[in-house]
Parts: structure tokens; C-alpha cells; sequence
């Protein structure tokens, strides 16, 4: 391409720059200025060419690509912001005699952004939201992807409004596949000219494939039409990490955050420092996010800890540092709409209540045995969780079964050194590349095919979590409905057979899938989305949701139960806290409310219960903190 005379932002002044576009690169040649360089390094694949081995030049180049080239257009004086900076449109939603005024907000944000991010928090209609922009967009070739699990609830939202725009559903699973074997575009007909993502946190790190995946399809779409619609929503307003940010904005509007990519996002909202290891190699460590004015610039210190142990003043003088934090939020303006369940709907506050229940003897003793034999602390976790909901898993040898390494042949292909044919392979000889194969007998099966067949089977002891089900099962009875969460398939298992065992129609969904369960139907085969209405509606005196929160707590409308069981919790507190906002939402019973049970059966139960609350990391437990803390709360 012909070089181009361009006049780029530097501060308060304007510097000439030559603008060459050659084989996906923009060269940028301009006199030495220290503030549009760290602008041109800002960006997506920046590089100097003055150390290149050929042909060294003084020059920049960056990757040609839709967020450097809205950042081009900014630095050149144009306004790429200025569709998120004007008014939103006025609009009359199709249902405006049911949406609240947060939800006609969220439709004027899409309408009018096109390209945008809906933080809203969960239960505040973002669905609803999501089908009046379809319908008001006037286009009817819409992609919607989303969770496995929360897509059975999101096509029964789009029956019950009557949407007169129904999209393509798809898993993100699905998506990334169909990207990566070539048959998305024979799976949707053509380019979608809407696409929404649902929980856009599942995009946030760009290193993913399903992450990359989505970026190319937006891309495209893009470059068939700049005014495609791209609605991202999120239930999370306020990620765990900031830096979770940057790749949905990227998603949405490429160029819109300045930083080209996520390290150099998370340089600009945290202090981080290079360390090494035992191995002598260097890597960044975060020492604190710049969230608080009153840390210091360069040690991250608040100004009251501004000393070293001595209790002289460190090396450096203390210098106030910029909340980047609470700045960024005010640089997503326009592009992202946060909005918080508290301050849209009047909904009562969800209430906490905790069973405890004594252990037995036999029980207690079981859990001390766990204690000082388990090896690791995940390892004591997982087996006190087991003993706690009554069982404890087993590995058992059933047959043989094909081996998984040789596909059953016997034989294959093993490294070795040719120079060392009868020793181990060195590091000499993996570095030197002069490794080859031979045939050999499979070291897994030892050349015979086969392996013994392993299967996991659960060993059941009496527990009196049984009875808190049953009670709570009859207390909800005038209701008819009911929420349990369980950590493990066999609780689930247990919990399913209690629940028919007394009269509930069951709805089961965890790892294995949905199913349905029947006391009065035999052979009931029903779709997802027609278990969640029979949940919903009162066809049905009785319905129990029983299932495991990692895979059915997200995305589901349970408000026709007014409680939610746990049963017993997972380390996961993501899934604890989406688990917990089935049950609250429009449609919930006002005076009912809404409350989340707890049973404290071992020690360990109330630990992890804690912990979750506390968002901290259980799999980081060393085995001598686990026992401390258990002990602690036995001795109390």
C-alpha cells in the first residue's frame, strides 16, 4: 500500500507520521516522542524494527486488526467512541406493559450500542431484555450461545414471551467444535447478523479456544456488516479479577480499551514485580491491584505501612498512586451497562438457615481415621465430604476392558535413543532431536490389549442427613416444589431415591444429564425444556430439583420452590453462588421469600461452608491447616 501522511495524537500535540500497510502489518515512521510511542506500544503485536537482523529500520509496526485500527482512528482525531458516547435511542418495547424500567434501559443500551455488554446481575431479566433487541432490530438471523446448562431455560423464556424472533441456540462447546472442524457455517446457514452471548465470562480469558473461536466469528461478522449486533451479557458486574474485563470489551468492541492485550491490561491495574524462581527463571508476580489512592506507586504500601522492619522508611519516597480500578469502570462507559439486583427490583432479601446434626460415634471415629492417614489435605477433603453425605466411594476391579494406550493391539510405537538403544532417553538427546520409534509391546497392558476394567462404586453407611431431607420434603409438601444441590453423583442418587420413596416427581440434572422421574408415569421420556415448565406450572402436585450446582446452577428460573437444599457444597463458590439465585427472581413468591439450607453434619462441613463464603481457595490447603482448623472447631 502507498505510504499515508497522518497527523497522531501525542499529548496536547499532533506529530506527522508516515502509515504504511504491507502484509498484515501498519508501519508507523514519525520523530522520536516518548508519548506516541507508548501509544504504538500499547497495541495488539507492537514492534521496533531498529534490531531487526534484516534490514533493520527505525520504525514501528503493529498487527492490522480491528483494535488497532480503532485506536488509529482515535490518535487521527476521529471519534470511534462517539456511538457510545451519544444518547440512547428511544424505543417502545413489544411487552412495555411488563418489562421494568432497568429492562427498557438494557433494550435502549443494545438498540442503540449494537456492539455492547450487558453486566447485569442474575435474576434481573436480561433474557427478556435480550429478545425485545431481537425483535426491535428488525433482523431475524440471530446466533445465541450459551452454558449446556442454562440453555433449556433460556429456549422455554423464548416460548413463553412468544418471541417473534427465535434464534439458533448453541453450546459453547458446540461453537468452539464447529469453529475448529470448518461446519459452523453448515450448521447456521450463513454469517448470523446478531449474536449473543450468554454469561460472556465464559470469554474472558483469550487464551481459550472457545474464546479465540468467538473472536473470529465476530470478526467476520464485522467485515460483512460494521453494524451487526454483538450483545454480550454477564450476571457478573464485578468479576473476581478486573483483568476479566479485557477480553469481553475485546469481544464486543476491539480498540475500545486502550491495552492490546490482557498483560499489558493487568500492568496498567496492578503492580507487578518480577521475581525468581528456584530455577533461576524470571516470572511477574501481582503484589496488589491499584484500587485505593492511598497505596504507593511503587511498592504498593499503604502510607501507615510505608516502613521496613526496622521501622526506618523504606528506599523510595511514598508516591500516591491512581485507583485504575475504579477508573476503568468510568473508561467501560458507553460500551458496558452494569446493573445490580438491589437497585432494580424490591426483592426480599434471601434468608439463611443452618441444620446441625450430631454425628455418631462410629462417625467421629471414621473422621479422626481420615485425619491422620489421608496424605494430602484435597485428599482428606474429598473423603470427609463423603463420610458426611454417608458414604464413601470405592475403586473395584469388574473384567477387562480394551486398552485405551494400544487400542487393543498389543503393541506400540516407543522412543528411544539410537545411540543409547538400552538406556532411559537423556535431555542431551531430546534437545539434540535425535530420538526415534521402534514397535515394541505396550508398556500399559504389557502386550496383552487388555487392562483391568476400574469402576468407582459407593459403599452407603446409615446417615442422618436422610432425615433433614425428609422433614424438609413434608414441610414443602403444600408447596409442591422443592430445590436440592448435592456434591456428588451418589447424593444426588440418594437424595432421588428419597424423594420418590415418598411420593415427589423428580427432575435430576448433573453430570450424567437431565432426566425425569416419575411415581404415577411410566416410560416418560420429556424434553429439558418440558421438565422446567412442568417445574414451573401445576400440572404436577409434587416436583423435587435435585442436582449437582456445577452442573444445573446456572441459568435456570427455579422460583416456583421457595428454598434451596444444599445438601452438601462442592469447592466451588462460583457455583454456590449461582446455585443460590435459582430461587430468587421475577416470578418468586414475595411473602415466601427466599432461603438457602445448609446441614452442618461433620466439622468439615461448616469449614468449607465458611471458606466458600469467604471465596478462598480450598484446593491451596496445606494437610497441617486442615487439621488445625478441623480440631479448632471441635474443641469449641
Amino acid at each position: 500500500m502507498k505510504p499515508k501522511m497522518v497527523k497522531m495524537k501525542a499529548g496536547n500535540i499532533k506529530i506527522p507520521v508516515v502509515m504504511t500497510t504491507e502484509k498484515g502489518r501498519i508501519f508507523f515512521q514519525f520523530p522520536f516522542n516518548r508519548k506516541l510511542m507508548a501509544e504504538i506500544k500499547a497495541m495488539r503485536g507492537s514492534k521496533w524494527h531498529g534490531y531487526d537482523e534484516v534490514n533493520p529500520r527505525k520504525i514501528w509496526s503493529v498487527k492490522d486488526c480491528a483494535r488497532n485500527r480503532f485506536q488509529i482512528n482515535y490518535l487521527c482525531g476521529k471519534n470511534p467512541y462517539e456511538k457510545y458516547d451519544s444518547d440512547l435511542l428511544i424505543v417502545k418495547p413489544n411487552r412495555i406493559d411488563i418489562v421494568y424500567e432497568h429492562q427498557i434501559e438494557m433494550i435502549r443500551h443494545g438498540i442503540t450500542r449494537r456492539q455492547c455488554i450487558l453486566a447485569c446481575e442474575m435474576r434481573t431479566g436480561k433474557t427478556l431484555a435480550a429478545i425485545e433487541i431481537m425483535e426491535l432490530s428488525g433482523l431475524f438471523n440471530w446466533l445465541w450461545v450459551g452454558p449446556k446448562s442454562s440453555l433449556p431455560e433460556v429456549e422455554l423464556q423464548f416460548e413463553t414471551w412468544e418471541a417473534g424472533v427465535i434464534p439458533r441456540f448453541m453450546t459453547y462447546d458446540r461453537f468452539r467444535i464447529s469453529i475448529k472442524d470448518g461446519t459452523f457455517l453448515e450448521l447456521v446457514g450463513r454469517m448470523p447478523d446478531g449474536i449473543v452471548f450468554d454469561e460472556l465470562t465464559k470469554l474472558k480469558n483469550a487464551t481459550t479456544q472457545r474464546s479465540q473461536a468467538a473472536q473470529i466469528i465476530v470478526e467476520e461478522m464485522r467485515a460483512q456488516n460494521p453494524d451487526c449486533f454483538i450483545i454480550g451479557m454477564s450476571g457478573a458486574p464485578a468479576p473476581k479479577s478486573p483483568v476479566d474485563w479485557w477480553h469481553q470489551c475485546e469481544i464486543t468492541c476491539p480498540g475500545f480499551l486502550r491495552e492490546g492485550d490482557q498483560n499489558k491490561f493487568k500492568r496498567r491495574l496492578a503492580l507487578i514485580v518480577e521475581k525468581q524462581s528456584m530455577t533461576g527463571a524470571a516470572y511477574p508476580e501481582l503484589v496488589t491491584w491499584f484500587d485505593n489512592e492511598e497505596k504507593c506507586k511503587i511498592c504498593g504500601k499503604f502510607s501507615s505501612e510505608h516502613v521496613g522492619e526496622t521501622g526506618l522508611s523504606l528506599d523510595h519516597p511514598f508516591e500516591f498512586s491512581v485507583n485504575e480500578v475504579k477508573h476503568l469502570y468510568k473508561r467501560m462507559q458507553g460500551l458496558v451497562l452494569v446493573k445490580f439486583r438491589k437497585d432494580c427490583m424490591d426483592l426480599p432479601e434471601t434468608q439463611f438457615r443452618t441444620i446441625r446434626i450430631e454425628p455418631d460415634e462410629s462417625t467421629k471415629r471414621a473422621a479422626s481415621v481420615i485425619l491422620n492417614a489421608a496424605p494430602r489435605a484435597v485428599t482428606a477433603l474429598m473423603l470427609l465430604r463423603e463420610l458426611s453425605d454417608g458414604f464413601q466411594y470405592k475403586e473395584v476391579t469388574d473384567g477387562t476392558e480394551k486398552c485405551s494406550i494400544c487400542s487393543g493391539t498389543g503393541s506400540s510405537m516407543e522412543p528411544y535413543d539410537p545411540d543409547n538403544p538400552e538406556d532411559p532417553i537423556s535431555d542431551e538427546a531430546l534437545q539434540s532431536g535425535r530420538i526415534e520409534y521402534k514397535e515394541d509391546n505396550c508398556y500399559t497392558c504389557n502386550g496383552k490389549g487388555e487392562v483391568p476394567k476400574v469402576i468407582r462404586t459407593a459403599k452407603r453407611i446409615p446417615c442422618p442427613k436422610e432425615q433433614v431431607l425428609i422433614d424438609l420434603l413434608d414441610e414443602h409438601e403444600p408447596i409442591g416444589r422443592f430445590v436440592v444441590y448435592a456434591g456428588f453423583q451418589d447424593s444426588v442418587d440418594r437424595c432421588v431415591e428419597i424423594a420418590l420413596r415418598y411420593q415427589w416427581d423428580v427432575i435430576r440434572v448433573d453430570g450424567r444429564g437431565w432426566a425425569y422421574f416419575s411415581v404415577i408415569e411410566n416410560d416418560l421420556t420429556l424434553t429439558e425444556k418440558e421438565m422446567l415448565a412442568r417445574f414451573k406450572n401445576n400440572d404436577i402436585d409434587k416436583i423435587v430439583f435435585i442436582g449437582q450446582a456445577g452442573a444445573a446452577g446456572m441459568g435456570l428460573t427455579l422460583t416456583a420452590s421457595p428454598s434451596i437444599l444444599f445438601y452438601s457444597n462442592s469447592f466451588n463458590g462460583e457455583d454456590r453462588i449461582q446455585a443460590m439465585e435459582r430461587i430468587q427472581g421475577p416470578g418468586m413468591d414475595l411473602n415466601r421469600g427466599a432461603t438457602v439450607i445448609d446441614i452442618i453434619h461433620l466439622d468439615v462441613d461448616e469449614y468449607i461452608l465458611d471458606n466458600l463464603a469467604k471465596k478462598i481457595k480450598l484446593l491451596d490447603l496445606s494437610m497441617g491447616r486442615l487439621r488445625e482448623a478441623v480440631l479448632e472447631k471441635t474443641n469449641e
